[in-house]
């Protein structure tokens, strides 16, 4: 067991002061919080849950907590048929924390009322509060006894928002951590080393470190120590009291390594469908809308598919598609040019008082059609030379290019790039390879709803919101037909996490999962045909040539 070094005291990280505003707070919906507590087992009548340790490791103002409480005194009641308030049983059974000293005073508040409408004497309902509920940062304190129950919505926080101080020891001690990893990874972390052998783990959060990069590390430890008991995808729905950005879902967790999980997606959270979840839950069994795998994904594999059938696609695809840059020689994958400052380097049309040779013809993403691109205008002032080599152009070589930066100088100097690398002030955060402009490429806009992929014969250079690819070895016309078919839209809808709206990504990594066929092993007249389709607004048409293409 790694041995963790915790201080004294959390405040000491904090440098004596707790945020000033809540971190990363979203509220549950109360018929979301019961089905959490059914699918993690807290249920009043299969066990005496005082003889259990739950514990709620970011309790906002206590609407997790206070329906935990219903529950408690719901088995006492069931179990020993009265409830003795003075029972220390109780007083072990609770723990809730939170960072913020207003949530922890309303929350008090709130358990104190409900206990004392249970008939719990003033006195002792009091206690009992301020017994249950520290202020404490969960991640900076060292739990003295491990927890049957880890419940609750862990916040929701770029890991990289936080004070540099708490940043760092957050990373130090918990491995997960790494990379843009949001805060309720960490939670995850510490949450599962608390379980008990017996314990379950349930949270709601964002759904995104069941298939980003950042989350690889949690799915890795997941996948090693632990068993998934049930994921439901929820980012469809809105579970939550406000209306949020976020795409969530329920994770729950435990010890049981070897047996199966239950899955599914949620389209919306109505009383029909919550209800179609928990009577399965409770006897054992599973109906619609839970698939049942018997196995969930090994290895800190993302997690792709909550149905079987498309699951099984995806797998039957691995075993006999190599992936997008393997399918023929030569072919990459890429992102174009961030520049930090858009409103300097981007140019709504070309600027005659500029060096022609410094402007670079930009491709925005609303210019990408699968037809034919609609380019708007837009020029990149390039700050590389021509060389191609990595250097910056010299400001006496280009007396405009270098009025214009210095004009702007003071504006792209606060970017990290520069600051980081004050020598080359005017640099764009990615290198711009200027030869990139004139090869064919296809290229598609990041985030849409699926299905648009445009050809550029050599003509642009890529915006930071398109991502292209090139290759040696494809009919570039005929690949745009096959990532135009609903194969590969199924592919990059399970590999992309979803947005608002139906929105995906098409992401490189997203696009270095997809699954094609071996470029040469297609005929030439079936390559042929998929160009000749590959601008065509018959979608039938493309899928079937796509499922000829595509057969083993």
């Amino acid at each position: 067991m790694e041995l963790l070094l915790f201080e004294q005291s959390w405040m000491d990280v904090w440098e004596g002061a707790e945020p000033i505003e809540p971190v990363g707070a979203i509220f549950t919906k109360p018929e979301i919080i019961e089905l959490i507590l059914d699918i993690a087992g807290y249920v009043p009548v299969t066990e005496r849950l005082s003889a259990a340790r739950l514990l709620e490791p970011s309790c906002g103002d206590g609407a997790f907590l206070v329906a935990a409480i219903r529950r408690l005194l719901a088995s006492e009641r069931y179990h020993r048929q009265t409830l003795d308030w003075f029972d220390t049983d109780l007083e072990r059974a609770l723990t809730a924390c939170d960072l913020n000293s207003g949530f922890i005073a309303l929350a008090r508040q709130q358990v104190a009322a409900l206990l004392t409408e249970e008939s719990c004497p003033g006195p002792r309902a009091r206690t009992l509060a301020e017994l249950w509920i520290v202020h404490a940062d969960f991640l900076l304190t060292r739990w003295p006894t491990p927890f049957d129950f880890v419940v609750g919505n862990p916040p929701y926080v770029r890991i990289e928002e936080l004070p540099p101080k708490v940043l760092h020891r957050y990373r130090e001690l918990y491995r997960t951590s790494a990379d843009r990893a949001d805060l309720y990874v960490a939670f995850f972390e510490n949450g599962l080393r608390l379980l008990s052998s017996r314990g379950c783990l349930a949270y709601i959060c964002a759904n995104r470190f069941a298939k980003n990069l950042y989350g690889r590390a949690l799915r890795q430890l997941i996948s090693d120590q632990f068993h998934v008991r049930y994921y439901l995808n929820l980012e469809h729905t809105q579970p939550f009291l406000s209306d949020v950005s976020a795409y969530p879902c329920i994770t729950v967790l435990d010890r049981h390594r070897g047996e199966s999980t239950l899955s599914a997606t949620l389209h919306d959270i109505a009383p029909s469908t919550l209800k179609a979840i928990s009577p399965a839950i409770h006897a054992k069994t599973h109906r619609r809308p839970l698939a049942v795998f018997q196995s969930w994904y090994a290895n800190g594999a993302p997690w792709v598919s909550t149905e079987r059938a498309g699951y099984d696609r995806l797998v039957s695809l691995a075993q006999h598609c190599p992936t997008l840059e393997e399918s023929a020689t030569n072919t990459n994958v890429g992102i174009g040019v961030a520049t930090g400052a858009d409103s300097v380097f981007v140019l709504p049309q070309r600027d005659p008082s500029i060096e022609a040779a410094c402007q670079l013809p930009l491709l925005m993403a609303a210019d990408v059609r699968h037809a034919a691109l609609a380019w708007s205008g837009h020029q990149l002032v390039n700050p590389f030379s021509d060389a191609d080599d990595g250097s910056l152009r010299d400001f006496k070589d280009f007396p405009g290019f270098a009025a214009y930066f210095l004009c702007h100088r003071r504006r792209i100097e606060k970017r990290h790039v520069a600051q980081k690398r004050p020598e080359s002030w005017y640099r764009t955060i990615d290198r711009v390879t200027r030869t990139l402009t004139y090869r064919p490429k296809l290229v598609i806009p990041d985030i849409q709803t699926g299905g648009l992929i445009g050809f550029d014969a050599g003509d642009y250079y890529p915006h930071h919101n398109v991502y292209w690819i090139t290759s040696d070895g494809w009919n570039l016309r005929a690949l745009q037909a096959l990532l135009r078919s609903q194969l590969v839209l199924e592919q990059i809808r399970a590999y992309s996490v979803q947005m608002r709206g139906g929105s995906i990504r098409y992401q490189a990594q997203v696009l270095r999962q997809v699954r094609v066929p071996a470029a040469i092993q297609l005929s030439a007249d079936l390559l042929g045909r998929l160009a000749a389709i590959a601008t065509s607004d018959n979608q039938p048409a493309i899928n079937a040539l796509a499922e000829e293409a595509f057969a083993p």
